[in-house]
């Protein structure tokens, strides 16, 4: 009888498929928002700020008003963190509530979400030398046309490029975009040195090992250690800076990938289970139409 296929009457298979539904749903709003605060984090982290020039080379001005990479980064992150939690909050409404039709709609969106990302991950392989290639040769314009040398007190004018490559090249311990040979390019650099007149530096200070602990908030005020180093080149960082912050990612890049397998199967999962509680309302309301 149709009175015996009513939401009472749901399979125990259902029941739990219902349940498992709900609880990845909440993984869902629960990784929502930690990218949320994720993308907060890197928008208003002072490290990146001051590297803000370097991540978007061709925003040069102090005083620019244009969104950087990093910053467009943390707004993309802070959007799929939002969205995210949009889509747990239909699965959740659509499992508890027995929402039909939040079913369809929630497994239409969630799979344009995993073709979207599958599509990311391809096109990041297919263009990653193409990517390096342009953002190093950027990097290496900014130095070129851009780079004026390292601020020795506050009253020393730089522009935005300049403190930025500093302030890597100080905490990072590596000299240029690629090497030190960036620096012979500087055409905006006047080379001077304040310790000794007579010479010119090769690389900027910063290039050096200084002894001095790091901090992105403020460079050290005395640079005479590395006058020697400055002035010949020699001991000066040997890997550039983009190669070293390749290798800091690449430290964090199984896990990365672990993460991303992880999110993916859950996604088929919760999209395979949506299909199925819709199919299940198909199957109850055709029988109650007899």
């Amino acid at each position: 009888m149709a009175s015996g296929r009513g939401h009472g009457s749901m399979s125990l298979s259902m029941k739990f498929i219902r349940f498992f539904i709900v609880l990845l749903n909440l993984a869902f709003i629960v990784l929502g928002l930690i990218l949320m605060a994720v993308g907060v984090y890197v928008v208003k982290d002072p490290k990146l700020q001051q590297i803000r020039p370097l991540l978007s080379p061709d925003v040069a001005d102090a005083y620019s008003q244009n969104l950087s990479n990093v910053e467009m980064f943390g707004l993309a992150v802070i959007i799929v963190g939002a969205v995210l939690i949009v889509i747990g909050f239909l699965g959740c409404c659509g499992a508890l509530k027995s929402f039909r039709n939040l079913h369809i709609v929630y497994a239409v969106v969630l799979g344009l979400i995993i073709i979207a990302e599958i599509a990311i991950v391809v096109l990041f392989f297919v263009y990653q030398k193409r990517f390096r290639s342009e953002l190093v040769t950027k990097l290496q314009d900014s130095i070129a046309q851009n780079y004026v040398g390292t601020p020795l007190n506050s009253t020393t004018g730089v522009n935005s490029v300049s403190r930025a490559w500093d302030f890597t090249q100080f905490n990072l311990q590596c000299c240029g975009a690629i090497s030190k040979n960036d620096f012979s390019r500087a055409k905006s650099w006047d080379r001077r040195n304040p310790y000794v007149e007579t010479s010119k530096l090769v690389v900027p200070f910063t290039c050096c090992p200084l002894g001095a602990a790091k901090n992105w908030t403020q460079l050290p005020s005395d640079f005479s250690s590395a006058n020697t180093c400055a002035t010949t080149g020699d001991l000066a960082y040997s890997q550039g800076c983009f190669d070293r912050l390749a290798d800091i990612l690449s430290s964090y890049k199984n896990y990365a990938i672990i993460g991303g397998v992880i999110v993916i199967i859950v996604e088929i999962i919760a999209f395979v289970f949506a299909i199925l509680l819709y199919r299940r309302k198909n199957e109850v309301y055709d029988t109650l139409e007899m």
